[in-house]
């Protein structure tokens, strides 16, 4: 695992430089600061990640019909269109997914991932770096931005269409960093994902978790 996160802070490392000549910019001191300050908290991520990666390997992953339970029938008001549970290319994760429509044809669209397990320890660790970071981004489409919604992480983005300036949006959330859930949004705005989160069930994930 020590291993594993080596790798993946010397990614993110190479990445940054990439960046960074890619732009063509020298940094600044405030570039800098940030930037050491993302790589302590990150460190410290991975120090925690290293010491709950093996409760995460030796939990037993969600059932399937504790998933299901968890895909509301309606969120924010649309019907539930379609949903899928378990996943037939990868038996050893547990997740959920579903899809929200209203007449209009927005949609939301929701998914809840379980870290519990090999590959779902490892999907949570990349997650969990990158949760770890505080940042905000935008341009003239939008912008992303770390951020925390109803008490737990979250990563929060928002698209505009540059011809009727409508919103498409996307929410992550970490739940008791071992459960990934996602909200997007097509013509939707972020003020109604945040709303549609209000209607999970978060405390059930998080009381599974303990």
């Amino acid at each position: 695992m020590k291993k594993t996160i080596l790798i993946l802070l010397s990614m993110g490392l190479f990445i940054s430089c990439g960046k960074d000549k890619k732009e063509d910019k020298e940094p600044g001191l405030f570039d800098l600061i940030e930037g050491v300050s993302d790589l302590n908290k990150i460190a410290k991520e991975a120090e925690d990640i290293e010491e709950e990666n093996d409760k995460l390997l030796k939990a037993t992953p969600i059932s399937n019909a504790e998933l299901k339970a968890l895909l509301p029938e309606s969120l924010a008001g649309y019907p539930r269109k379609k949903f899928t549970v378990g996943n037939q290319f990868m038996a050893d994760i547990a997740m959920a997914e579903a899809e929200y429509e209203n007449e209009e044809g927005n949609i939301i669209s929701f998914s809840i991932m379980d870290g519990a397990g090999e590959t779902g320890s490892a999907m949570v660790t990349l997650a969990r770096l990158g949760f770890a970071r505080d940042f905000e981004e935008e341009n003239e489409q939008g912008y992303r931005k770390s951020t925390t919604i109803n008490g737990y992480k979250a990563i929060e983005e928002v698209e505009r269409d540059e011809y009727d300036n409508s919103e498409s949006s996307k929410i992550d959330l970490m739940i008791a960093n071992r459960f990934m859930i996602t909200l997007k949004g097509e013509r939707i705005s972020v003020k109604q994902l945040k709303n549609a989160v209000d209607e999970i069930n978060l405390k059930a994930l998080k009381q599974k978790s303990d």
